[in-house]
């Protein structure tokens, strides 16, 4: 298990549409007889370095428009492995190789001289089974704890929560997803698909320059925030996991009721836990239950409950419960894999 990143995402924003569509001319003249160049909607594809590990789109806004390289730091060192991180010791080789192909669009196409506006951190978590990841990612998405993240595609009707979901917060520029990464790679047909069996992949994306900048203090170029994010990539994503997932082993409601019985000796502490429990089952959702909960206890105060999540935690029970269609009666906390 590794913690690492990804992906990286620079961009150059042009000033007015005229130095956009003088810079999609240069693109055309350079692409004649040697790649595609596509449009779909306000977006042109180029693939002007395909194969490369760099994507390249040009995106049009009302003002004017940016070109966006999406830089795979992995592909760029020729890795087919598409499970593995990439490792720091190679990481300043990968941003020689991507200035070396961007240099073909002039000095300010460097990686320092473009603005650095994503950042994706990763972990492969093993699980053990394909079963596993399947069990766990259902049991995440009715955590449903932090305020302004919302669930991206759920008015799509392929939307399936057992493969993964993504949750995003508009506000801070911050997506984190959980997802099953072989069936991720089964769908892009990609061979030794099977080798991702049992990984439960967690990826956090800081989606805007801002959020980047706020996340990289005290560096001054683009290549130091980029291994910034490499050093403190377990601390960010366990930091965002944390305000998402609650710790605490899984159990059917019948078993965390009798553990909580139990283990906690304060009648009243002990009542409101079980009724905290009622509640994250009937929404589906401990950010509902807890809205719920002081409706029905409203003198309860919030380092009360704040307290009594807390509890939860000291007995090792988590507040999402086992269904009869997960076909078991406990599940290890999440946090005993990370």
């Amino acid at each position: 298990m590794n913690y690492s990143i990804h992906t990286v995402e620079l961009r150059k924003e042009f000033r007015n549409h005229i130095e956009f569509n003088q810079m999609l001319g240069y693109i055309y003249k350079l692409a004649k007889g040697r790649y595609k160049v596509y449009r779909k909607d306000n977006d042109w594809f180029i693939e002007m370095f395909k194969g490369k590990g760099i994507r390249v789109v040009m995106r049009e806004t009302k003002i004017s428009g940016y070109i966006i390289f999406i830089i795979s730091l992995n592909d760029l060192l020729g890795t087919e492995d598409k499970l593995s991180l990439i490792d720091p010791n190679h990481l300043q080789n990968a941003l020689t190789i991507a200035d070396e192909i961007l240099s073909v669009l002039g000095a300010e196409y460097s990686v320092n001289s473009l603005e650095l506006s994503r950042v994706d951190y990763c972990i492969n978590v093993d699980v053990g089974s394909s079963e596993n990841v399947s069990a766990y990612i259902k049991l995440l998405y009715l955590s449903d704890m932090k305020k302004g993240y919302k669930i991206i595609g759920l008015d799509n009707e392929a939307f399936d929560s057992s493969k993964g979901f993504t949750a995003r917060n508009q506000n801070y520029g911050m997506e984190i997803s959980f997802y099953d990464k072989q069936k991720q790679l089964e769908q892009r047909k990609y061979e030794n698909s099977e080798t991702a069996a049992g990984i439960l992949r967690i990826e956090l994306r800081l989606t805007r320059p801002k959020s980047v900048l706020e996340h990289t203090p005290g560096c001054s170029d683009n290549k130091q925030r980029i291994e910034y994010c490499i050093r403190f990539s377990r601390q960010e994503i366990l930091s965002i996991v944390r305000q998402l997932v609650p710790d605490g082993d899984y159990y059917t409601m019948k078993n965390a009721r009798k553990i909580i019985t139990k283990s906690v000796t304060n009648k009243k502490l002990r009542e409101r836990m079980i009724a905290m429990l009622r509640l994250a089952r009937k929404y589906s959702s401990i950010r509902l239950a807890k809205k719920e909960m002081f409706k029905e206890y409203p003198k309860m105060k919030h380092e009360y409950f704040n307290m009594m999540m807390e509890e939860f935690e000291r007995v090792g029970v988590n507040l999402v419960v086992l269904g009869k269609a997960m076909g078991c009666s406990n599940m290890v906390s999440l946090y005993s894999y990370l």
